[in-house]
């Protein structure tokens, strides 16, 4: 079976954690970028539920870490044309460019924040990055945000805790190789500061970077800030993950162990000896179905209306107990593996 990060991941990333999950990760089949379930039927109407044909999930736009933006600036393949000439054009422009990285506009991370409902349905949000054909202009130079976001998962909140984990890990890891990268390279003694939320600068609304600051902040480097980006890829190009530790702080080393919990938990198929209802929300579905949300708005389970009377039983008594009563009581047969999915999707949660 091809493993999850062989497939997809980002090449910088895949044997990193690989590592850390101590070996292949699950794919994850339900949600991929090049067939998005989250789009409407062809010719439907308008519905909160989907999201807007063109933009998917990618309505946020992400920092790129020196380390990746310089991978991207040497990648030659023509499908990360698109996104190389965007990058190409935010340094250009210097808006948001610094030692660490190229930042996300203040406009967007304000409106993305600030506005409910609009992930993955706002246009002016669309992903700079984002190619006309829908693919992503930086796929295999993406941050870990993105590399690590799905709409639904296989295994459902056991796979959602995974992967978000995995996120804040990369985030930690990002956030401490771009500052060494930085470091190493020495571009200067100042930075740009991030931006404050609520507050842009001039530069966010189309005018000019202030040239000061910038100058502060890029020292030597100023007017030759892809080098310094190109720099910081070839060192971080051949880290192995024990490289990476002894580069970062301590949050990562945390982080790399919640993650290796998890990963365990995400190839288990173990159960809890007690279990109860979760927290869910029911949505009146068709054919006898109801539509169960627990851990996520965009990942619903399918369960028929028979079975979700029965989930009453899960209340704290051994689960075998709570199948051989439904069984009895409800002419129902509940499988390990239909149970199992319960508890991945949080319908079900452990009661010991």
């Amino acid at each position: 079976m091809t493993s999850f990060e062989e497939a997809t991941f980002p090449p910088l990333y895949a044997p990193w954690l690989r590592e850390i999950a101590g070996g292949p990760i699950p794919r994850e089949t339900v949600a991929t970028c090049d067939n998005c379930v989250m789009l409407p039927p062809e010719g439907s109407a308008p519905d909160p539920a989907f999201f807007l044909p063109g933009l998917k999930c990618c309505t946020f736009e992400p920092t790129i870490p020196n380390f990746l933006a310089g991978g991207l600036l040497v990648d030659s393949d023509p499908s990360m044309a698109q996104g190389r000439a965007a990058l190409e054009e935010r340094i250009a422009r210097r808006a948001g460019v610094s030692p660490r990285g190229v930042h996300p506009s203040a406009v967007a991370r304000l409106f993305y924040e600030r506005t409910p409902g609009a992930f993955g349905r706002a246009p002016a949000l669309r992903c700079p990055y984002l190619v006309d054909e829908g693919a992503c202009g930086v796929w295999r130079h993406r941050p870990g945000v993105c590399a690590t976001w799905f709409c639904k998962h296989v295994r459902g909140e056991t796979a959602f805790r995974f992967w978000k984990l995995s996120d804040r890990l990369l985030r930690a890891v990002e956030s401490d190789l771009a500052v060494w990268c930085a470091a190493e390279i020495d571009p200067g003694s100042d930075e740009l500061p991030a931006p404050e939320p609520g507050r842009l600068a001039v530069s966010d609304l189309g005018g000019p970077v202030d040239p000061v600051a910038y100058r502060a902040a890029w020292g030597a480097w100023e007017g030759k800030e892809r080098q310094l980006y190109i720099a910081a890829a070839e060192l971080v190009g051949g880290l192995s993950w024990e490289g990476v530790l002894s580069i970062s702080g301590p949050t990562v080393r945390v982080l790399s162990g919640l993650v290796r919990e998890a990963a365990g938990k995400l190839t288990s198929e173990s159960l809890p000896k007690r279990l109860r209802l979760g927290s869910v929300t029911l949505v009146q579905g068709s054919g006898g179905e109801m539509r169960v949300l627990a851990y996520s708005p965009y990942d619903p389970l399918a369960l028929p209306v028979g079975l979700v009377d029965a989930l009453r039983y899960f209340d704290g008594r051994p689960v075998d107990d709570a199948v051989a009563a439904i069984r009895r009581e409800r002419n129902l047969a509940l499988s390990p593996s239909l149970i199992r999915r319960m508890v991945d999707f949080g319908i079900l949660e452990s009661a010991d």
